[in-house]
């Protein structure tokens, strides 16, 4: 019997761009994907401005992963306590980055934010060059 996996991706959304910094972003596309293809994408409103419950909206929407921008230090903290897979700092068209994340192809350095990040790993945080270089975790 086949593996059939469901997940809920979301993206904070500027126009048809990823929004710069999710912890003022106000809109999230919300992707749902079957078993690898896309079934249904709404748009929902995330204008939170406490940042706790931003984190948990996520996880009332179902967010399984959440491909975004730039993201603060507390926020970060939140959302990897809520248990949502994190792709931070990453810029450019959302329907780009989508397909990029869909095909596994996020290896290319195209859809890192400029001067923020380079050579990190996705879900750590910020590797050398990055906004958290010298702060622990």
């Amino acid at each position: 019997m086949p593996l059939y996996t469901t997940m809920k991706i979301a993206v904070p959304i500027w126009e048809d761009r990823i929004s710069p910094v999710f912890d003022t972003a106000a809109r999230l596309l919300i992707v749902e994907i079957d078993s690898g293809i896309e079934v249904s994408r709404s748009i929902v409103s995330i204008d939170e401005p406490f940042l706790p419950r931003r984190a948990a909206r996520l996880v009332e929407i179902g967010v399984d992963t959440l491909i975004c921008g730039a993201v603060s230090r507390p926020l970060y903290a939140l959302i990897m306590a809520e248990r949502v897979q994190l792709i931070p700092f990453l810029s450019g068209n959302v329907e780009e980055v989508l397909q990029a994340f869909l095909s596994g192809d996020f290896t290319e350095t195209r859809f890192s934010m400029p001067g923020c990040c380079r050579g990190r790993r996705r879900g750590k945080g910020p590797g050398r060059g990055g906004r958290w270089k010298n702060q622990s975790f």
